[in-house]
């Protein structure tokens, strides 16, 4: 897929996080509740400022942290619909440009992470 760096995909995100993604984050010097807060679910998700990922720079119109983004962000716009398909989500504009393949790997890590996501929710 090719990105258009529009940002849209970091707009009122509630992008979840698992725990490599808040160490390697931190590892960066942010401190994890500057940038993300846990639900009632008991998973991370990324925080907003302005309406934007906590991580958009919108003097340049893209990430701050691209290299150290989370997996979620890497996956997109591949997502998974409230019936649990995978998906390409329509909101990006590039999504007509995600390949077959790409939906197929992307699918499978995403599925991936969701599961260690919820399965390091459910730890004490």
């Amino acid at each position: 897929m090719r990105c258009s760096r529009c940002g849209e995909c970091c707009r009122d995100t509630h992008m979840e996080l698992c725990d490599a993604d808040v160490r390697r984050l931190e590892r960066a010097g942010y401190p994890s509740d500057d940038f993300s807060e846990r639900g009632p679910d008991g998973v991370r998700r990324l925080r907003n400022r302005d309406g934007h990922c906590y991580f958009f720079d919108a003097d340049k119109g893209r990430c701050s942290e691209y290299a150290r983004r989370p997996l979620g962000c890497v996956i997109y716009p591949v997502n998974m619909s409230e019936g649990g398909t995978v998906v390409v989500d329509e909101g990006c504009p590039e999504a007509a440009t995600v390949t077959r393949s790409e939906l197929e790997d992307k699918g499978r890590r995403l599925r991936m992470l969701l599961e260690t996501i919820r399965s390091e929710a459910r730890r004490p």
